[in-house]
């Protein structure tokens, strides 16, 4: 019984406080906007979990929620032993006082240290209970989302129906970005970098300096090869906004060059090559084993290997799985966001007025960041479960550009004030 009422008092009360916060620093939503969106998103956290325990046996996040009991004691009983792998005294021991490498050791673990000892913190207001740590880590991480409706709302005033919509209640994506998932706190920092990004380059500001270095710092710990792939699109963004040029030409500039120093140094000695850390990222993918993978081959030192790779790359982190070929009901409701992709994409190509519609930074960023991660997911990834959660933030983001100025849902509302907002 205390289990139950818990769990609704924090859903209740942390629905209540999210509206008062909303209304004051997003946008002006009523209560049931703002209960909808968060009962959603703390359902689909708790269906998460509960599907991957009934018919998985458990995930991560179950090991994570284990393994958070006996750190919740730690911190009880011995607080300093609890902190200590968060120091740097812990990855120097463990790479045997070698400064870069502990540096690496820190980053590689970081994830699953920071996943556990917060859950070790969440069990002292949970009772040690997965599906409360579940919701109180919804509202933690629930800034990332509001703060991209915001962006957009700001921009486009005139849809916030449809972003609404998109940003709130994908299935899939909301699915994979809830629960105890890194894809979580991975959207909350690229969002903190594009919204500080955006108000530091109008307008320069401590606040929004850092911003965007707690963005940085997020996502280099609990995943650096998407901060990678992240900040050549990013520092175009920032360009872009500062000179106020809505058209791509910085990505094609920035992102271009990139690739172009990414497939020069394919020419290179191995020892030299850029692509190595994709390679070993393939490699370490490539020998788990999983009930089903997607024919996927070694990539070798030099172009050849890239350029034969690249179809398979792009159609498994893109366009499968097929509709046929869903065996389990995760796998097909994933085959769903293919075919909303494919009608995206059509919808985009037939509608005449699209080039006007998306021509945005925020839109841009969008592409070239989103395309660049699917590829690189595509690239080093043969497992279907993996990919289709690795690619959530990509495909939320290429939603958002496919169905950018789509009539369904338009509104005329418009924020209380079109003043730049002060960075978070």
């Amino acid at each position: 019984m205390l289990v139950y009422f818990l769990f609704f008092f924090y859903l209740f009360s942390g629905t209540i406080l999210s509206q008062l916060i909303i209304r004051r620093k997003i946008f002006p939503f009523t209560i049931y906007h703002t209960a909808t969106l968060v009962f959603f998103k703390v359902f689909m956290g708790c269906l998460y979990g509960w599907v991957f325990l009934h018919f998985y046996g458990g995930d991560d996040t179950w090991n994570y929620f284990n393994e958070s009991k006996t750190e919740t004691d730690t911190l009880l009983q011995h607080p300093s032993v609890f902190i200590h792998e968060f120091t740097p005294a812990h990855s120097l021991l463990a790479s045997n006082h070698q400064p870069l490498k502990a540096v690496l050791f820190y980053i590689v673990h970081f994830e699953r240290w920071f996943i556990i000892k917060g859950l070790g913190i969440l069990n002292l207001l949970s009772g040690k209970n997965y599906y409360i740590d579940v919701l109180l880590f919804e509202f933690l991480t629930i800034p990332g989302p509001l703060l991209l409706f915001k962006l957009l709302a700001r921009a486009f005033p005139q849809r916030t129906g449809m972003n609404f919509l998109l940003i709130f209640f994908i299935p899939s994506v909301i699915f994979w970005c809830s629960g105890i998932r890194a894809e979580a706190l991975i959207l909350l920092s690229i969002v903190l970098l594009i919204y500080n990004g955006e108000a530091y380059a109008r307008k320069t500001s401590a606040r929004s300096l850092i911003g965007i270095f707690a963005g940085f710092i997020l996502i280099l710990l609990i995943r650096y090869q998407f901060l990678i792939v992240f900040l050549p699109a990013f520092f175009a963004y920032l360009i872009s906004v500062k000179k106020q040029i809505y058209t791509p030409v910085y990505f094609i500039r920035i992102v271009g060059f990139s690739l172009f120093l990414f497939g020069l140094s394919l020419f290179l000695p191995p020892a030299y090559q850029l692509s190595r850390p994709v390679q070993q990222v393939q490699q370490n993918f490539l020998k788990l084993n999983g009930n089903t993978r997607y024919a996927l081959d070694s990539l070798e030192p030099g172009p050849v290997s890239f350029i034969k790779i690249l179809p398979q790359a792009i159609g498994n982190s893109l366009l499968r799985p097929y509709p046929w070929e869903g065996k389990t009901l995760l796998q097909s409701l994933s085959s769903v966001d293919v075919l909303l992709m494919i009608f995206g994409l059509f919808y985009f190509i037939l509608c005449s007025n699209r080039k006007k519609q998306i021509s945005h930074p925020l839109y841009w960023i969008f592409l070239f960041y989103g395309l660049s991660l699917l590829i690189l997911i595509g690239y080093t990834v043969p497992f279907p479960g993996a990919i289709v959660r690795y690619r959530s933030i990509s495909f939320l983001f290429l939603f958002l550009l496919l169905y950018a100025g789509n009539p369904l849902l338009q509104q005329k509302r418009r924020l209380c004030s079109h003043s730049q907002a002060p960075a978070i």
